[in-house]
């Protein structure tokens, strides 16, 4: 084989390895920045993970899209001391504490530029881990007949998805009170 043959072949075998290789790369760093919101894709879309890995690459592109601000420190300030409230509501009012925190992410969201459709799928691309408990906290919310322990477990998702949001550690400002 002359030099340029040898050449030739090896370009050829880079692209097929390349062609191999890629789908795989991309879903691998689909996986790892999803984590189980992947899973849970694959599942809406009945097994296609062609369909659902398309579906997570969208979210990406949206994301890019959308401009979202931090908060102010008086505003953060005040978010904190308004979810502490509504922890301490909970022991009267379960239910109207578990709704009021959901108001409040809400009213966050909003705030830092969330758009108001397809907030969840534009929120699993920076806070996927915090997904699966978010929405069990909003099928809890839809649920009339959810216990105590439901909404407390829906408070705490929101609570926590509401911390991270606003850049607080969990063992800060929030915690110590």
């Amino acid at each position: 084989m002359d030099p340029l043959q040898i050449v030739i072949v090896a370009v050829i075998a880079a692209a097929a390895l390349f062609a191999v290789l890629a789908p795989r790369l991309r879903s691998h760093r689909l996986r790892a920045r999803f984590g189980p919101e992947y899973d849970r894709t694959v599942l809406v879309h009945e097994g296609d993970v062609r369909a659902a890995e398309h579906d997570l690459t969208d979210r990406l592109a949206l994301r890019r899209r959308v401009k979202t601000v931090p908060v102010e420190a008086a505003d953060r300030d005040r978010y904190l001391a308004e979810l502490r409230g509504l922890q301490a509501l909970f022991v009267e009012d379960p239910r109207q504490s578990a709704v009021r925190t959901a108001r409040l992410l809400d009213s966050l969201l909003t705030d830092m530029g969330y758009p108001g459709e397809g907030r969840p799928e534009v929120l699993s691309v920076d806070h996927a881990a915090r997904l699966p408990a978010y929405r069990d906290a909003r099928r809890a919310l839809d649920n009339p007949g959810a216990d105590s322990e439901e909404l407390r477990c829906s408070v705490i998702a929101v609570r926590d998805l509401i911390v991270e949001l606003l850049h607080e550690e969990r063992t800060g400002a929030l915690a110590r009170h």
